[in-house]
């Protein structure tokens, strides 16, 4: 597995495991609140996944084993005995037991989450893929986080209609969350490499629309139809830009970079422009 793909997981998986907690309790406040309530389901849950999110997998077990032997039913728990192997790096034992878990349990989005992150640690990409999509389209709010995962483990895979398919999947989260950048940037790389310039320029209309007009949106437009050789249009692109860039208050004029940007935004205008056909000469 490559090193990007690596370094993915691992944000995403760190990205998980600490969500879960409530932050506001700590390992005493924990202590303090079980004296009163030792058998509180809810609580022990909570510092179960402390040890897990500070990397004490042995200080865990015992309290999963606690929840599961009253509540072994209990998709949440069960979720806790995978997080508990794959905090151990036993990737062989939590991928069998998160595979148990969402055939029990199909409608736990966070066990088809789970299984997604740790089919990718163990190579399995396409049924990576295919739980992380199932998460995503289960969950009302998916993060942001996992849309953009799937979204490049598909990208990477290559296959003919992964890219159409990433696309399908960004805009689901787009829908599911508003106007995110980040999703909007991706599918844009996406509809460029599909050769879908209109497309992608749509979406930077869509971003423009919502974040108001902007350098970065303008570079980006010039980015698209430089690729489409659209130069004329690039070279506009471009115009805009130093509009905006002419716009900036003086404190940001000051800025060395201000004085760069300008000089190879003016360039890359110019560069447009010569490659813009002349126009026919009358005869």
């Amino acid at each position: 597995m490559n090193i990007i793909l690596r370094c993915i997981i691992h944000i995403l998986l760190m990205a998980s495991l600490l969500a879960h907690p409530d932050p506001s309790h700590t390992l005493q406040q924990l202590e303090e609140h079980l004296k009163e309530s030792p058998n509180d389901a809810s609580l022990l849950k909570q510092k179960a996944e402390l040890f897990l999110n500070t990397g004490h997998p042995d200080q865990a077990r015992p309290i999963v084993e606690q929840l599961l032997s009253r509540h072994p039913d209990q998709p949440q728990f069960l979720l806790l005995d995978v997080q508990l192997y794959l905090c151990q790096k036993k990737h062989t034992i939590a991928l069998a037991k998160a595979q148990a878990l969402t055939s029990a349990h199909p409608t736990f989005s966070s066990g088809w989450k789970y299984l997604g992150i740790i089919a990718a640690e163990c190579g399995e990409m396409d049924s990576a893929i295919n739980a992380m999509r199932r998460h995503i389209a289960d969950e009302p709010k998916p993060s942001p986080t996992d849309v953009l995962t799937c979204a490049a483990w598909m990208r990477d895979r290559a296959e003919p209609e992964d890219a159409a398919a990433a696309i399908s999947l960004l805009d689901q989260g787009l829908a599911k969350l508003g106007m995110l950048s980040g999703l909007q940037y991706e599918a844009i790389k996406l509809e460029v490499q599909l050769t879908r310039y209109d497309s992608a320029l749509r979406r930077i209309d869509a971003l423009a629309a919502r974040f108001h007009p902007s350098v970065d949106l303008s570079l980006r437009r010039a980015d698209v139809l430089e690729k489409a050789g659209r130069h004329q249009e690039a070279a506009a692109a471009c115009d805009s830009a130093l509009a905006l860039l002419a716009l900036l208050p003086a404190k940001s004029k000051k800025n060395p970079d201000y004085a760069t940007r300008v000089q190879e935004t003016t360039r890359r205008k110019e560069a447009n422009l010569a490659k813009v056909p002349a126009p026919p000469h009358d005869s």
